[in-house]
């Protein structure tokens, strides 16, 4: 069933006030795992960073350092565990109102709790949706392969272009840290190199590819015959794609990364 973005933006403020009432009832579940939660998240942040932290760091710095990561992955993994900690504070306040009128702390807190619930919701929508687009890439080449019609697209996929090109919510494309135009293309064009036989995917790069005029042709190919990103394909491992650092380094590499956003 397809719908169009204004459906589709109507859909998900119902499912969040579903969300809200439903969450209004439970609230006091809800605060007891926020700790768990807290202690969850600050540790899944150190180990992330502890992997990434020189990756991110050389956006900032050309010279990253070991206890520049240490500093990075302590303090935002000290910073995740405050956040959610205090937030079994907020939690107790949020979508409640005093007998006889509204509390003040209680209307101010709601309104921003809603506002971060719906913006961590559009992060997810929209990451879980790069995730799906990929998977949606390897099917396609599946399908060309045999000489079928192209699959449906994922629900996910169209619900992140419906919210991204809405007037009301394309605003928030801006305010998502985890959005990369150039990256989630560049993935997908690797799930689908990757899922073809190399006479499949050197035709496909000269047929649809080369007239975009992609820099350094030779390493893009390489990136289709790479046996650990074929891998990868093969075992659906979509995620690890997305954030592969082969992939980033291609488009460190002139200007790749401003031609691969607008490539599909």
């Amino acid at each position: 069933m397809n719908f169009d973005a204004q459906t589709t933006i109507l859909l998900a403020l119902a499912v969040l006030l579903i969300f809200i009432v439903i969450f209004s009832l439970l609230k006091g579940v809800i605060r007891m795992i926020l700790l768990a939660i807290a202690v969850i998240g600050s540790i899944a942040v150190w180990i992330f960073l502890q992997n990434k932290g020189f990756t991110l760091l050389a956006l900032v710095t050309d010279t990253p350092r070991h206890w520049m990561v240490q500093v990075l992955a302590w303090g935002l993994s000290i910073f995740t565990f405050a956040v959610f900690f205090h937030g079994m504070n907020w939690f107790s306040q949020l979508f409640s109102w005093r007998r006889g009128g509204a509390s003040m702390g209680g209307i101010i807190t709601t309104i921003l709790m809603s506002a971060l619930m719906i913006w961590v919701g559009t992060v997810g929508v929209s990451y879980y949706g790069n995730i799906a687009r990929i998977s949606y890439y390897c099917d396609l080449a599946a399908a060309h392969s045999k000489g079928e019609g192209n699959p449906d697209m994922p629900w996910f996929t169209r619900a992140k272009n419906a919210i991204r090109k809405a007037d009301a919510t394309a605003w928030l494309e801006s305010i998502d840290p985890l959005e990369s135009q150039a990256q989630a293309n560049l993935a997908c064009l690797v799930a689908y190199g990757c899922s073809l036989s190399e006479p499949e995917f050197t035709r496909f790069y000269n047929e649809r590819l080369a007239h975009s005029k992609v820099p350094h042709p030779t390493r893009f190919l390489e990136l289709f015959r790479d046996k650990g990103l074929r891998t990868l394909v093969a075992e659906g491992r979509y995620v690890t794609l997305l954030e592969n650092e082969r992939l980033n380094s291609f488009l460190q590499m002139g200007n790749t990364a401003e031609i691969l956003e607008k490539i599909i």
